[in-house]
């Protein structure tokens, strides 16, 4: 594909000639785009030429890449790429503009959007994280420390055999902007020689370390777009979803068929996220999440609902907790009387059975153990008497229906209250327990007569259309 559609326009940054393609309107919205290690500002090509009808695309050359300088004092940084892009803003006049950046591109906007998020209006990161699969990395490395100097279709089959994703016709468009002739009749690459040197002694990159890293992404906070390639040995799964998820504001988008250079392996993919992305940004819908209320605020709310009193729905779950109260309260009674009733029988029984017992000097031997048999017999007689008792007790008083009805109503109504559990321990603390020993089986009755109406309170109150609350999404795609 001939792109044709484009300015090639430079500028000086702090005694640097910096190179960069133009494409669309003035007067459109600005997107700054930033290039990975050892390309140009034309890898954007095919993403700018579906845009340009839109915005205005800047593809810049990033120093020592392209037909940009290269660095004399071999200052590739982080600090200065991003040194390099805040003098381009103000040379050309951006106040806000949208930033995209691929790999290494990708990490010098994430430093500039930490310097200056004042400037940026929302970023696309391409195939970029805080980490990078070994892998991949040392199959860019090898490519462009290759052979310095070769005939023009030597590099196209080269650069076929490294990405087979691309046609040799899009390959040879590519190489014609990463190349340029030399005085013996070859070509070679166009960024800085001495990135392909080993000892070269350049400052390249950063010196963050790994948490370092990860924290400058989670600190972004304007509406972020992650790109990845479907099928890149780059950025891995596993941290382009994890980045996703620690940005405060972001979307992950997969294109299929896509390796490492996803604008131009898949452009078509590549452009509809994009596109997609930032229709959304100027509808708001990557609006930043409001803070929660105030401390004082909720203290504040919580004094004027003490003032106004229980609300309704505190009152059901209230009557709902007096219902269990009094209910357990009933069952204690009945088995206290029960088991209090045993032992004065047992005291009326067991002297009655003494008055008839011969005098010990006179005791017949077989005649005790006689004796003794049958008030062991009585005893169990009584024993099984309470125990009938107690079980007939604890059958009246159903507990698992009750703390099922009161799980059941508590579902329901958790949600309308916040108060619940304080009036509960009211409740509870409230409970005349003498009160209730005195009126004996009554309480039961009692008990359950509270947890209908806490239980028709609660129909009542299920059956009201719940209130409206505010929904704040995050996008997470």
């Amino acid at each position: 594909m001939v792109t044709a559609g484009y300015l090639e326009r430079s500028v000086s940054v702090d005694g640097l000639n910096l190179s960069y393609q133009e494409w669309g309107s003035p007067s459109a919205p600005p997107i700054v785009m930033l290039h990975g290690f050892g390309v140009s500002g034309h890898m954007f090509d095919e993403f700018a030429e579906r845009t340009q009808d839109r915005y205005r695309l800047l593809a810049l050359d990033q120093r020592g890449h392209g037909d940009s300088d290269w660095a004399d004092d071999g200052d590739y940084s982080r600090d200065a790429f991003v040194a390099d892009l805040e003098g381009f803003r103000k040379a050309l006049g951006l106040d806000r503009f949208i930033l995209i950046g691929h790999s290494m591109g990708g990490l010098n906007a994430v430093s500039y959007t930490n310097a200056h998020p004042q400037h940026v209006r929302a970023l696309v990161l391409v195939d970029v994280g805080p980490e990078s699969a070994r892998e991949g990395v040392d199959n860019i490395v090898r490519f462009t420390r290759g052979p310095d100097e070769l005939e023009f279709e030597e590099f196209v089959e080269m650069a076929h055999r490294f990405n087979q994703r691309r046609t040799l016709e899009n390959i040879r468009e590519r190489m014609r902007h990463r190349l340029k002739p030399t005085e013996g009749g070859k070509w070679t690459w166009k960024f800085d020689k001495r990135f392909r040197q080993a000892d070269s002694g350049l400052k390249i990159g950063g010196s963050l370390s790994n948490d370092e890293s990860w924290q400058l992404f989670r600190n972004i906070n304007v509406p972020t777009l992650l790109v990845r390639g479907g099928e890149s040995d780059v950025l891995t799964p596993e941290v382009a979803e994890r980045c996703a998820q620690e940005i405060r504001r972001a979307r992950l988008v997969i294109v299929p068929g896509a390796g490492h250079s996803v604008p131009g392996d898949n452009p078509d993919a590549f452009t509809e996220a994009v596109r997609e992305f930032l229709a959304d940004v100027e509808t708001g819908q990557f609006e930043p999440v409001p803070d929660g209320p105030a401390l004082e605020q909720l203290v504040e709310e919580h004094s004027a609902a003490r003032r106004r009193g229980p609300s309704l729905t505190t009152l059901v779950i209230a009557g709902v907790g007096a219902m269990m109260v009094l209910a357990g309260a009933g069952y204690l009674v009945q088995r206290t009387a029960s088991k209090r009733k045993q032992k004065q029988n047992l005291r009326r029984r067991v002297p009655a059975g003494a008055v008839h017992l011969p005098s010990l000097h006179a005791v017949d031997v077989e005649h005790a153990r006689e004796r003794a048999a049958e008030v062991v017999a009585r005893l169990g007689t009584v024993g099984a008497t309470g125990t009938r008792r107690a079980r007939k007790s604890l059958n009246e008083v159903d507990l698992e229906r009750a703390r099922h009805a009161a799980q059941e109503a508590l579902a329901v109504l958790s949600e309308g209250s916040r108060h619940a559990p304080e009036v509960l321990r009211e409740a509870a603390h409230h409970v005349d327990t003498k009160a209730v020993k005195q009126r004996g089986t009554s309480a039961l009755a009692r008990g359950r007569h509270a947890g209908g109406t806490a239980m028709r309170l609660a129909g009542r109150m299920a059956r009201r259309k719940p209130r409206r609350h505010h929904r704040v999404m995050r996008w997470r795609n």
